[in-house]
């Protein structure tokens, strides 16, 4: 199903940017209760349409600004690094994402929420499919690459890699860090490396 293409003017990154900004901000200094379209708007400069053409509502907008926070660091790999060092990248800045206290936020609105909430929904569309997204282009270009067998169930792997991290987001039971990342990645790849 295509996109529903909104009306007005070409989005533009510079001002998607200063949004993601000014969310990310508020975030860090209110929490998500006060993440509003019209304070965030006021904050980065823009119109609430201007907003819109990139986000449904509020929340939706407060967990891609979580998503957002340091991509810098970890959303361009080397050009010569394989799919399986560039997914050991992606989940150790997942965890390190999720270890902060905006990632403890979202764990305790999560465990709260029902999941036909806007709340589920956007953690669901802007956190977990987006993972699962740039994590199924890195195990394509793994395969590819000879690293895993090209039978490997890409659906099932993608669920086994970002599964525990959630989990453990949730339940809080030990810790998010990147040795877990480490032990969760090899674990998987045992059952899915090229012989």
């Amino acid at each position: 199903m295509s996109e529903k293409k909104r009306p007005g003017r070409p989005r533009n990154e510079k001002s998607k940017q200063a949004i993601l900004q000014a969310a990310h901000e508020m975030l860090v200094e209110s929490g998500f209760g006060q993440v509003t379209i019209e304070a965030v708007a006021s904050r980065a400069g823009v119109g609430k349409p201007t907003i819109y053409r990139y986000w449904s509502n509020a929340l939706e907008l407060a967990m891609a600004a979580v998503i957002a926070t340091d991509t810098s660091k970890h959303s361009t790999p080397p050009k010569k690094i394989t799919g399986i060092a560039a997914l050991r990248l992606q989940l150790h800045a997942a965890v390190e994402r999720f270890s902060t206290p905006t990632g403890r936020q979202i764990t305790w609105l999560m465990a709260a929420a029902e999941p036909e909430t806007e709340l589920f929904k956007a953690f669901r569309n802007q956190v977990i499919m987006r993972y699962r997204t740039d994590g199924q282009l890195l195990l394509e270009q793994a395969i590819e690459q000879g690293e895993l067998r090209a039978d490997a169930p890409l659906a099932t792997t993608l669920d086994m890699l970002y599964g525990p991290i959630f989990y453990r987001l949730l339940t809080g039971h030990a810790p998010l860090n990147r040795e877990f990342a480490d032990d969760l990645l090899n674990t998987v790849l045992q059952g899915i490396a090229a012989r």
